[in-house]
């Protein structure tokens, strides 16, 4: 279940690409609470090799689940994020400040193609002041490449 609602919010993301942050709220089917995210798809598309060649952006997500909690989640349409359990780090940029290290953890489900970042908080509240937000991580086979998401309006969280 979490995983295809991972799949879900990123497939909205990468089919229509609009620069900044998009917002979305539905219920729960188990809970009947509401459940809300943010996203935004990146500016870039990386270059990976074969079999991953073509367009290949990644996404930003923010969500607040009744069951999961709250999150922040970084996907590629394909690929594959290195991320295990003993080594997991993301780069972070907002703006002009210095990069942030932030740890990762992989999805219950083990795919490749998402890391939930650990410190939601910590990210949220510089992405509510952020234009800019640059994220390098490590792929196999393809080094560490950088996703860049223009958020022209600042992240506004959680949804007034």
């Amino acid at each position: 279940m979490k995983k295809l609602g991972i799949a879900l919010l990123a497939a909205a993301c990468s089919m229509a690409h609009a620069v900044g942050w998009n917002y979305d709220s539905s219920t729960d089917k188990m809970t009947g609470k509401k459940s809300a995210s943010a996203q935004t798809v990146s500016d870039n598309s990386l270059s990976f090799g074969f079999p991953y060649q073509g367009v290949n952006r990644g996404n930003l997500i923010v969500r607040q689940h009744p069951q999961y909690g709250l999150d922040v989640l970084i996907t590629i349409d394909k690929g594959q994020m290195l991320c295990s359990s003993y080594d997991c780090k993301v780069s972070i940029k907002f703006d002009d400040a210095p990069p942030v290290k932030f740890s990762g953890s992989g999805p219950a489900d083990h795919s490749s193609q998402t890391i939930f970042i650990e410190g939601a908080a910590k990210f949220i509240a510089s992405a509510k002041k952020a234009k800019k937000i640059l994220v390098q991580f490590n792929a196999y086979q393809n080094g560490a490449p950088v996703l860049e998401f223009s958020t022209p309006q600042p992240l506004d969280w959680p949804r007034k």
